[in-house]
């Protein structure tokens, strides 16, 4: 593990002295926790530390970093054994490498005030914030330090000490931490649990919420099933799924019907809905219901945006929103200048190690800038030099793009400003505004910014794969079979409709990522990324037989429902040694699934007890037990190549998610030569990536347009039959390694050419004086013709930029 940090970290050294003496008389092993902390570790300073150093080479980083603190606690008992540097250093990297800086400074400001050293606490707090002003850990404390802190300790301080949830140790109230907690306080705290990751408990927090407000409070209500959906808790054989679907029907109905007024065209919301857009997506859910939600968010997101912290909605300067049919024969004037080149802006909170920019980073590579003056305005921050270095081996798309475009514009500073911003974007000119958001990172986007129109065209694209609901968001890009024109209705904006695919992706164009092989190399023991087949690797799971296929998900939990799994299960028995490897994302799913196979591999039974002659209800798992010993998990890799490489390593075929498909993860499966199987009879957009891709592809024949029998049938078909597998997986293979040109499925500077198109065209319209409407972008024969390895060369990251295409 290198010792190298950035030099800010080292002048804490005198404060960290200090901290310890401070820590060390209140140091106590007899503390109750109920998770391991470093006080519920009992090793000594020297073996902790050891332990950490060996959890930070597995790649265990938050377990590393609670045994380097013991060891920072410890050090003035073993000064001859390790420096304060030492320690403290690993405990700073185990952060750093995941992006998280902030939050071990957090940790450390907590535990300065759980001591009662509030200066030292304010210190490291405002270190955090300087790392990431918007951590809602540093906020939180930074609010409760504003309320007064605790600068002694005493018990009589100690019991008056307000803490809502977490009363002191030993008191009565610590037995019942959350009895006469109102619903709002409820929800507060669930919400605390949900930023943690603790979902089991967040769950139980908000459901309890919605109960103690007699299912009034519909937020608690809808974030409950939420929260039980990111684990898959779906009771008893998955008959609380229903319920809780039945649940988030009738908060949506209620709430359009109580709060919603117009039509699909012409339409305003009296307050947003309870259930979040994004929550929407894994549903299975009338699709218009989550048109309504979303429209209900965009409608009050500008509003909300101006609330202060007093609860006060501060007045909109007169001039917003900005109105551009008033200077159209400026627009129309300027466009006609000799060199005029369109002005677009990407706007987002996603330009660092985000998955939006792995994708589409390729975009601002092969842009054509002799028609494209290109903009970012980053909202969010870059990535830690630790996490660069690190995590991402150097890697930096940030900086990567910022060499590519016209203009980077940081405006984290004036994020929270929407209407400081929404000038801002308006005085550079910028004719189209791309908002890569959406609702997928609600408390890090540009909240309001969009609807004060800082520009005449406003387009939503690939981050946010539905609609956006808002009526001052022009287009959104798809094609017609991800979005089919029939179901128009179905968004609020206009179509511009791509050709070929319209989810963008850089993998055929990216050095890092490693092009599929249609050999595999040979296994290696332990396992060593890009070694081995799937059978070979058995999904890292040890003592099991060598499998005869082996099938994969590697989707987050939360896009998984009862239905996809009883999917899985009749696929794995009709396929003999078969295996499934999932993700473990989050580990606390696991046991949940797993509960989950085992019920619904059973069925009820009955016995008679030969006592009483009662029948008695029980039940058989039948083979619930066998197919468990058939699934397995993989850790997540932190490092975004590694994660795509192993597909190729540990899977024959993808079982996609319905309706909620993979994205970025089908997009690395298919380039790691891995078939998908889809479910194709869905109406959301976000169902039918997939179904899209292998059109494309032409791979038609995984398309299971007859719903979950299809899906099943297929999926079996090839885990039965090698010759059609390895005919499949030759193709998709021979689709990532075309070139000269290259398969229109993974051409880049294709995908960026057509993209610009439908700038162009959007813009056109705007300034004939045309309302928008949908557009269907036609490939130039120029585009068409594919690209060739000289462009390729000539746009290579490791040139200048600026080679016209």
């Amino acid at each position: 593990m290198s010792a190298i940090l950035p030099r800010w970290i080292f002048c804490f050294k005198l404060r960290l002295l200090f901290l310890l003496a401070v820590l060390s008389i209140f140091f106590q092993a007899s503390v109750a926790y109920e998770l391991e902390t470093p006080y519920s570790i009992t090793l000594e300073g020297p073996d902790a530390l050891a332990e950490g150093q060996r959890l930070f080479a597995e790649g265990n980083f938050d377990r590393a970093a609670i045994y380097f603190w013991r060891a920072v606690l410890l050090q003035e008992q073993n000064a001859d054994a390790y420096s304060v540097e030492d320690a403290f250093t690993g405990f700073i990297q185990s952060y750093s490498v995941q992006d998280r800086t902030a939050d071990g400074f957090v940790y450390i400001a907590k535990e300065s005030l759980h001591r009662g050293q509030k200066e030292m606490a304010e210190t490291y707090l405002q270190q955090a914030l300087a790392i990431d002003s918007n951590n809602e850990g540093a906020l939180e404390l930074q609010r409760k330090l504003k309320g007064g802190g605790r600068e002694k300790v005493d018990n009589s301080r100690r019991k008056k000490r307000e803490n809502k949830f977490q009363p002191n140790y030993g008191t009565p109230e610590a037995d019942r931490p959350l009895d006469g907690k109102t619903p709002e306080e409820l929800y507060e705290y669930g919400s605390t649990l949900f930023s943690r990751r603790n979902y089991e408990h967040c769950a139980d927090v908000f459901e309890l919420s919605c109960k103690r407000s007699n299912y009034q409070l519909g937020a608690s209500c809808s974030n409950a099933v939420y929260c039980r959906h990111m684990i898959m808790d779906w009771g008893f054989n998955g008959t609380d799924f229903d319920g809780d679907l039945s649940r988030l029907i009738t908060i949506t109905k209620m709430e359009t019907e109580s709060y919603r007024q117009g039509d699909l065209d012409s339409f305003s919301w009296k307050r947003a809905a309870s259930v979040h857009p994004h929550m929407m997506l894994g549903y299975p859910l009338d699709p218009m219901l989550k048109r309504y939600t979303a429209e209900s968010v965009a409608f009050l997101d500008e509003t909300m945006a101006r609330v202060s912290d007093d609860g006060s909605i501060k007045a909109l300067p007169e001039d917003l929103p900005f109105d551009h049919t008033e200077s159209l024969a400026e627009y129309v004037a300027e466009a006609s200048e000799p060199g005029f080149r369109l002005k677009v802006g990407f706007v987002g909170s996603g330009f660092n190690s985000k998955a939006v920019l792995y994708l589409s980073q390729d975009i601002f590579r092969f842009y054509d800038r002799t028609k494209i003056e290109m903009h970012i305005f980053s909202v969010g921050p870059a990535d830690s030099e630790q996490f660069i270095k690190v995590g991402m081996r150097g890697v930096d798309w940030r900086e990567r793009v910022k060499g590519y475009v016209d203009h980077f514009h940081d405006v984290q500073d004036i994020k929270m400003d929407h209407i400081a911003l929404a000038r801002y974007v308006n005085k550079l000119g910028i004719h189209i505004l791309v908002e890569w958001d959406g609702y997928a990172r609600q408390g890090e986007r540009a909240q309001g910014l969009m609807a004060l129109r800082p520009s005449p065209i406003q387009v939503l694209h690939q981050e946010f794969i539905g609609t956006s609901g808002a009526k001052y968001v022009d287009y959104l890009f798809s094609d017609e079979i991800a979005s089919p024109p029939h179901l128009s209705h179905l968004y609020t904006e206009k179509i511009i409709y791509l050709p070929n695919h319209f989810f963008s992706k850089g993998h055929a164009v990216q050095k890092e990522v490693k092009d599929p092989t249609y050999e595999y190399l040979p296994a290696e023991f332990p396992y060593k990324i890009g070694t081995g087949s799937p059978e070979e690797n058995r999904c890292m799971a040890s003592g099991i037989k060598k499998p005869t296929f082996v099938f994969c998900n590697f989707n987050k939990f939360l896009k998984n429902n009862p239905e996809t799994v009883r999917s899985w299960i009749r696929i794995l028995r009709e396929v003999p040694g078969s295996i499934l490897c999932l993700l473990e994302n989050p580990t606390s799913g696991v046991n949940y699934l797993r509960r989950f196979v085992h019920e619904a591999s059973g069925e009820p039974s009955t016995f008679v007890d030969p006592t009483t002659k009662a029948e008695i209800q029980n039940f058989d798992p039948k083979d619930g037990d066998s197919l468990n010993e058939r699934i397995h998990f993989l850790k997540w890799e932190r490092n975004p190549f590694d994660h795509q490489q192993r597909n190729q390593d540990f899977c024959h075929v993808m079982l996609d998610s319905f309706p909620y498909n993979g994205h970025t993860v089908a997009q690395d499966a298919l380039y790691g030569g891995v078939p998908i199987v889809t479910r194709s009879d869905g109406d959301d957009m976000s169902s039918r990536v997939t179904t899209s891709a292998n059109l494309v592809l032409g791979l038609e024949g995984l398309n299971a347009y007859g719903g979950t029998t299809d899906y099943e049938n297929i999926a079996i078909s090839l885990g039965t039959n090698q010759t059609k597998y390895q005919e499949l997986r030759k193709r998709l293979i021979g689709t990532a390694l075309q070139r000269n040109p290259m398969h229109p499925y993974w051409d880049a500077p294709r995908y960026a050419k057509n993209l610009q198109q439908g700038f162009i065209l959007a813009y056109d319209k705007f300034l004939s004086g045309q309302p928008p409407d949908h557009i269907t972008v036609l490939e130039s024969n120029e585009a068409a013709r594919g690209t060739y390895d000289g462009t390729l060369d000539a746009n290579s990251p490791d040139n200048d930029i600026g080679a016209e295409l």
